[in-house]
């Protein structure tokens, strides 16, 4: 634990020279003033409308929580779980932290709830749902633009290619061990620590039950896909907002492929990602550097933006657990046979996002 703390402001600092070395030459570039000319002429209501689907991307993916949450017997507000996930977007953003929105919203739920383990398997479902989503995305958007089908050729690099099919696999083992994950615990427990069996037992159980509940993971990945539609749109109506002509099967492509480029370790919070895609794909169909860039920049004040309510949640207590579930969480663990030591263990999703990254 010491060694893996010394090293991790060293490889913060190596992020954020990655991410910011990479988007310095960029905007050099394409000219910093180039770059103010096209935010000078944006338009004021369209940036408003882009902040507002912004934030029904928030009340989206809450819900598709709250859906998760029923399909486990562990039915919460879907109000406070509204607020709890701005608390966790405004987490991933701003405090500097190693504990990220996810393991927040974990640590939220077990508390008020008093089950640690259902609580970290609705948000690795939660997420690894998005994840299926976002690939399915990106490689429709790809063999559509590979192929012509839609008048729109553009160049994608085999890697990347290669790399999204990698990462829509990857999410579809997950899934595939989630569900199977009571079996294999119940055949494999023995190679694991002994301290770890009892609250791992009882997460995989939490996950099995999932299986047991088609109709709800249909509705899920529904709204996983209704969740990239708004954050695509969200970045058509930016494109808009700057004057960018760009059809909307480039944004298809471009966003997700930023998300997924953007878990690479070297990127903190997809800075220098998202600008590098953008302006690969938008020269392509004739938009310029700088417009390109200036809408990069855009979709990531808007994002940025909008988590900071979960600031203001935090700041107006609106974050609470609920007094009286609050006061007896340890107890509650205890009757659940889980240690109080062990409730931030089960805080980390088994899938851990980019910072910040909108893969729900």
């Amino acid at each position: 634990m010491t060694t893996r703390r010394n090293w991790q402001p060293l490889l913060l600092t190596l992020r954020l020279l990655g991410s910011g070395g990479l988007l310095a030459f960029l905007v050099w570039r394409a000219h910093p003033a180039s770059i103010w000319a096209v935010w000078r002429r944006a338009n004021p209501r369209l940036l408003a409308l882009a902040a507002g689907l912004q934030v029904l991307c928030v009340f989206i993916s809450a819900f598709k929580w709250s859906v998760l949450l029923r399909a486990n017997n562990a039915r919460q507000p879907y109000h406070w779980l509204a607020r709890i996930y701005f608390v966790g977007q405004f987490a991933n953003n701003f405090l500097p932290t190693s504990v990220g929105g996810d393991a927040m919203r974990v640590l939220a739920l077990g508390r008020r709830s008093g089950n640690y383990a259902r609580a970290s398997a609705s948000v690795f479902m939660e997420r690894l749902t998005g994840f299926l989503a976002l690939s399915l995305i990106a490689i429709g958007a790809i063999v559509l633009t590979t192929t012509d089908r839609f008048g729109l050729r553009l160049d994608t690099s085999p890697a990347l290619a290669w790399t999204t099919t990698g990462f829509a696999l990857a999410a579809l083992a997950a899934a595939a061990m989630a569900f199977a994950s009571p079996w294999l615990l119940r055949r494999y427990h023995r190679l694991l620590p002994r301290p770890t069996r009892q609250p791992l037992r009882r997460i995989a159980e939490a996950l099995g039950e999932y299986a047991d509940n088609p109709a709800a993971l249909v509705i899920v990945m529904l709204l996983s896909l209704l969740f990239h539609a708004t954050w695509i749109g969200m970045h058509v109506v930016s494109g808009m907002a700057l004057g960018i002509d760009a059809p909307l099967l480039i944004y298809a492509l471009m966003v997700p492929l930023t998300d997924i480029i953007g878990l690479a370790p070297i990127f903190v919070n997809n800075v220098g990602a998202r600008d590098l895609v953008f302006t690969v794909y938008l020269r392509q169909v004739g938009v310029p550097e700088a417009s390109a860039l200036a809408l990069a920049f855009t979709a990531f004040s808007i994002r940025l933006a909008v988590s900071s309510i979960g600031g203001l949640v935090l700041l107006f207590g609106g974050a609470t657990t609920g007094p009286a579930r609050a006061t007896n969480a340890e107890a509650t663990d205890a009757e659940a046979g889980i240690a109080p030591g062990e409730a931030k263990a089960l805080a980390a999703p088994a899938l851990r996002p980019n910072e910040g990254k909108p893969l729900e």
